[in-house]
């Protein structure tokens, strides 16, 4: 009875062991967290926590699982764009531990490395000025775009041999240059474009034509503009491509009383280039030098007559200067070589101060003393009328409108009391309507000289002058003389 007794307390006590050896025996699945199995020879297995960035995302069974995702992960960029070298921005740390029924879930480790892993791509970025200005996939289209800018400002054969000229490290120099001839000596940027390797997404990355257009475009600044003569808020506003409001703001004194004056200055904006292309270039140019002219009175040739008694001839002159340009736009000018290869020769001309009394000036002056032009030339009452009337002068003295001889001083009909003045320089003019006449044919008179009154004789309807104006026996219209 004791020994059965025994045996029965033996038995309850085995009971828990066998328990624990079935269940380590056993590998089974809870809540999508596997437990690891093991056998009679290793009760203890190796797992790996999974630390992104330092934080832990997840623990997988093996180092293969986490190799697997990275590498998917890369081939789904790859798909978008396979052309490029992609890495990871995180760095990944695994973290073995030995465990007693270590858990893990490879599964959720290989999602949340989906989630948190990003890529970038081996691209080239251009720094101007320690400003980053854009990302291009390649170091050959980092070189295109300097080469493409060069070449809008010089050709491709100046370019090279600027460039062949730089790789044999030799000075610059001015090179002999034939007349009119113009030559590249260096071309750079104002701002030099460093090429760096960097990494960055494939949404950073622009074309060569779009980093050239940024290049261009700049950066927004601040200046000052003063106001010119006619310019008002609506033109400045559209020369510098502002709205009002991004006027106002910038000069917001003016929100209230919104007048600007000449000589006033406004702050605007406009763009700055991160970098202009400077050329150097050398010219050799021939310019004709004008020559003088020396004019000498001679008291033997007549008042206007000019006479040329030596010709003038113009010189020549050699110059070699160097030009910076700036985006086309010439910044700097430096004369090298000036010389003169042949003189100007002086023109020398007689100006003729001999007047000759009976000679007209060849300008006319009224011929009255005051008053003012009370009918002109052209059709009048149905006729042609062929003069201009003065009436209602200072005082009635008729004075001769330049230098001439009295040609004819008489009645003539309608006219009534008429003078003809011979100017003896292809001019005459006629004066009618005088009450009385001061001269005589053949007399010769001085411009300004009284040479009769005026009245209303012959065919007139009150007092006034009657003038007409002769030049080489064509009728003129005297207003365009007086």
């Amino acid at each position: 009875m004791r020994k059965r007794k025994a045996t029965e307390r033996l038995f309850k006590k085995a009971i828990p062991f066998f328990i624990a050896v079935i269940l380590l025996s056993t590998t089974f699945t809870m809540n999508s967290v596997t437990y690891a199995h093991h056998d009679d020879n290793q009760l203890i297995k190796t797992v790996f926590h999974v630390y992104v960035d330092g934080k832990k995302i997840g623990t997988v069974r093996e180092k293969s699982v986490v190799d697997r995702a990275v590498e998917q992960h890369l081939q789904n960029a790859k798909g978008k764009k396979g052309d490029f070298a992609f890495t990871l921005n995180e760095s990944i740390e695994l973290k073995p531990e030995k465990m007693f029924r270590p858990q893990f879930d490879n599964e959720a480790a290989r999602e949340a490395l989906s989630k948190t892993l990003t890529v970038s791509l081996e691209a080239y970025r251009l720094v101007i000025d320690g400003q980053t200005v854009a990302y291009v996939s390649s170091e050959k289209e980092a070189e295109d775009i300097l080469l493409k800018m060069k070449l809008e400002h010089v050709s491709k054969k100046e370019l090279d041999a600027i460039e062949k000229s730089k790789a044999e490290n030799k000075e610059l120099e001015i090179p002999e240059l034939q007349p009119g001839e113009s030559k590249v000596v260096d071309i750079d940027f104002s701002s030099p474009i460093l090429v760096r390797k960097a990494q960055t997404s494939l949404s950073e990355l622009v074309s060569v034509d779009e980093a050239i257009t940024r290049i261009k475009e700049g950066t927004i600044q601040k200046k000052n503009h003063t106001i010119q003569e006619g310019e008002t808020v609506e033109s400045i506003t559209e020369k510098y491509h502002l709205t009002m409001e991004q006027f106002f703001t910038l000069n917001p004194r003016m929100v209230m009383v919104p007048v600007i004056r000449t000589g006033d200055q406004v702050t605007v904006t406009e763009k700055k280039p991160y970098t202009q292309v400077l050329v150097y270039e050398a010219t050799r140019t021939q310019n004709e030098i004008p020559f003088k002219i020396e004019k000498q009175e001679d008291d033997t040739l007549e008042k206007g007559e000019i006479k040329t008694v030596q010709k003038g001839q113009k010189g020549l002159e050699d110059i070699t200067f160097t030009v910076r340009k700036s985006n086309g736009k010439t910044i700097q000018k430096d004369i090298l070589n000036h010389e003169q290869v042949k003189a100007p020769v002086t023109e020398i001309q007689k100006i003729g101060t001999k007047v000759i009394p009976s000679k007209g000036t060849g300008t006319l002056s009224w011929p009255a003393v005051g008053g003012y032009i009370s009918s002109h030339m052209g059709s009048r009452w149905g006729r042609q009328h062929k003069g201009m009337d003065i009436a209602r002068p200072s005082n009635r003295s008729i004075l001769a409108a330049d230098n001439g001889t009295v040609a004819f001083a008489g009645w003539d009909g309608d006219y009534g009391n008429k003078i003809i003045i011979n100017h003896n320089n292809g001019m005459r003019t006629i004066y009618a309507h005088l009450s009385s006449i001061s001269v005589s044919t053949g007399d010769v008179v001085q411009k300004g000289s009284k040479i009769g009154v005026m009245g209303s004789t012959g065919q007139s309807t009150g007092v006034h002058l009657h003038f007409e104006v002769y030049k080489n026996g064509v009728l003129q219209n005297p207003e365009d003389y007086l």
